[in-house]
């Protein structure tokens, strides 16, 4: 029996670019959870069999647009709360990219896009560390860059 190579949780990170060119990219170092959502949308038909028209129609889906998003927890730090709280303030998306830390050959890669944040929660609990959530939004095309082999 083949057993799966599991990934990590380590070697799936969120980073963010700083908008030079070429891109820099700053790990999200303090990003215990994330959360990539890729969706599709379809629209339907119910179609006939032209063939055999006292059969049941059946549904058939078209897809109609693609669109991504997710989430970034963890706990934070000043320095990087300034830049949370500015892609939050921003009116342009900002890059970041979500890389799963493996050779090509164990489906490592990266997605590359711009986001907008739709919300950034700061909280602490009993006069613990300060954490956050940073709800985003993907604006455009997502795109997949496979891993150097």
């Amino acid at each position: 029996m083949t057993t799966p190579t599991l990934l990590p949780g380590n070697r799936f990170r969120a980073y963010r670019g700083d908008g030079a060119t070429p891109t820099n990219w700053a790990f999200l170092c303090l990003g215990t959870s994330v959360t990539l959502t890729l969706t599709n949308a379809f629209e339907d038909a119910t179609v006939p069999d032209c063939d055999e028209p006292l059969k049941i129609p059946v549904r058939k889906s078209v897809l109609s647009s693609t669109s991504w998003g997710g989430r970034i927890a963890g706990q934070v730090d000043a320095t990087r709360l300034a830049k949370l709280r500015a892609d939050a303030e921003s009116q342009t998306p900002v890059l970041y990219q979500f890389r799963v830390d493996q050779s090509a050959a164990n489906g490592g890669g990266a997605w590359t896009g711009t986001v907008f944040v739709e919300n950034l929660e700061i909280a602490k609990t009993n006069n613990g560390i300060v954490g956050f959530t940073c709800q985003f939004r993907g604006d455009g095309a997502l795109a997949w860059a496979d891993a150097a082999a």
